[in-house]
């Protein structure tokens, strides 16, 4: 989200050094792009780019959580037990979620593969039918991926405690919401997911995406506060997330799309 450069640099966000200049992007204003692609070992990562009356971009990313995370159960809630619930494990700790689930309209049911899980569409009685998983399913392409957002923002993954049974739309999750900016539970400490996050945003908003992932370095020494930094070129970008470089990649992939003056 585009913030003006002077609030930035008064944030410590990012340096300017010599050799790099704010971006004049010469796109056609008023147009968006967005792009789509599986990031951060487990999300559906989404870039959307404006371009702004004024030819500057304005830039959101965002990660919609996949059905492995939408699923999860309370089980000292009453209406989950061992029987009607799956699990996979990690960081060796047991994760359970329903067994059942509804996405746009078939259900699933998930099964407990070593230490994953796989959703497979459910058959008359609730056994699991065959098919593809239904993460590969939503991670398919583009268009898959983005009716990925449209459907779980508007109540379309549901869960069941019983096949046949009431199916309950998912609305949130522990973290806040079905995605991670709508999550201020995610990663809420020291630089937090959305810091981070913001800090590609501004960089790329001031000056731009042509840049090569050779020219993506993180520093090999800490600051003062123990954080490394991902520098551009010749200026600090202010993130120090681990995925750096395939966020930056989202924004390149929407960005391609636009068309120039």
């Amino acid at each position: 989200m585009r913030k003006s450069t002077n609030a930035l640099v008064a944030l410590g966000m990012f340096v300017i050094t010599a050799g790099l200049v704010t971006a004049q992007s010469g796109y056609v204003p008023g147009q968006a792009a967005e792009a789509y692609a599986y990031t951060h070992g487990g999300y559906v990562g989404r870039a959307i780019v404006k371009v702004l009356q004024n030819g500057l971009l304005d830039v959101e990313i965002d990660e919609a959580f996949l059905p492995h995370t939408l699923a999860i159960v309370d089980m000292e809630s009453a209406m989950w037990d061992d029987k009607n619930t799956a699990y996979y494990l990690n960081r060796g700790n047991e994760v359970r979620v329903a067994k059942y689930v509804e996405y746009d309209g078939a259900v699933y049911v998930g099964t407990t593969v070593g230490a994953s899980l796989t959703y497979v569409e459910a058959g008359r009685n609730g056994e699991p039918a065959g098919g593809q998983d239904l993460e590969l399913l939503i991670l398919k392409n583009q268009e898959t991926m983005a009716a990925y957002y449209g459907n779980i923002q508007n109540g379309r993954f549901k869960v069941l405690a019983t096949f046949g049974g009431p199916a309950t739309p998912v609305t949130k999750t522990s973290y806040g919401g079905v995605t991670k900016a709508t999550s201020p539970g995610y990663w809420n400490f020291g630089q937090t997911w959305q810091g981070n996050i913001d800090a590609i945003e501004e960089f790329i908003e001031e000056y731009g995406s042509a840049f090569r992932r050779s020219e993506m370095t993180l520093a090999s020494q800490a600051d003062a506060q123990g954080l490394k930094f991902w520098s551009v070129a010749d200026a600090v970008s202010g993130a120090t997330n681990s995925d750096f470089k395939d966020y930056f990649a989202l924004a390149q992939a929407a960005i391609a799309q636009l068309k120039m003056k």
